[in-house]
């Protein structure tokens, strides 16, 4: 399986995919193994907790491969060139490069990078969720574009989907009302489960605040340690997220 080049959907998520997938083998003895063709060059976001979970929990069934970027899939022959080599696949799990769904490519909301090429994300004010082009059109969720040079994206995940989106909610009920827009940053937090039985997680939380010029500034906490005390805040987290819909 490969990771996409960030920034992608959920960026932990493919690690976590590989975790219960080798689980899954571990556990009904499948004889496979998992090699993760992964462009970066080292595991992030939580690189520690799914270093500690590839080697303690999994050492013979996922392997982890840094600085592949795929050139080239030939599903015939089953093989796929990196630019760490060469890999024979019997299954593969592709994930392309991400970016914006088609709905902001043809409202022309796509930004472009110093290279004048298209960035693949909207064009938006990093503060206000707006697009540069048109005050009155919001953009919420895997669809935002840059943010801030000091870490690019915020995570492309549902937690930063919700959150901006009440956000904007709030926002447009300020200017609808005549009253001042309050720009108000999000958060973000992941959970995943690396193990299962016992079932075991990790977790991420990202925190931002602004810089005194007003660039927004991102801080990681990383939980390394997999303990099932996770497992419970992490449904007790969706719960409260399934609930903003009730």
């Amino acid at each position: 399986m490969n990771l996409p080049p960030p920034p992608h959907r959920c960026p932990p998520s493919p690690y976590e995919r590989a975790c219960l997938m080798a689980w899954h083998i571990k556990s009904t003895k499948i004889p496979g193994k998992i090699i993760i063709l992964d462009p970066k060059p080292n595991i992030a976001p939580i690189g520690e907790g799914y270093r500690a979970a590839f080697e303690e929990l999994y050492p013979d069934i996922i392997t982890h491969v840094p600085n592949a970027a795929i050139k080239e899939v030939d599903p015939f022959n089953k093989r796929i060139k990196t630019t760490a080599g060469d890999f024979e696949f019997d299954d593969a799990v592709l994930m392309p490069p991400h970016q914006a769904a088609d709905m902001i490519w043809y409202a022309d909301l796509i930004g472009t990078g110093p290279d004048g090429k298209p960035t693949g994300w909207a064009d938006i004010h990093p503060r206000l969720f707006t697009a540069n082009t048109d005050e009155d059109v919001y953009v919420v969720g895997d669809a935002m574009g840059f943010i801030s040079d000091q870490f690019g994206h915020y995570p492309k995940s549902a937690h930063v989907a919700n959150a901006v989106g009440k956000i904007v909610a709030q926002n447009i009920a300020e200017r609808v009302a005549g009253k001042e827009v309050v720009a108000v940053l999000p958060d973000n937090l992941c959970y995943m489960m690396v193990n299962g039985d016992p079932q075991e997680e990790i977790s991420v939380k990202f925190e931002y605040e602004l810089d005194p010029t007003g660039k927004v500034l991102q801080t990681q906490i990383d939980m390394d340690v997999r303990t099932s005390d996770l497992v419970a805040d992490d449904f007790n987290w969706i719960k409260s997220r399934f609930n903003d819909f009730l």
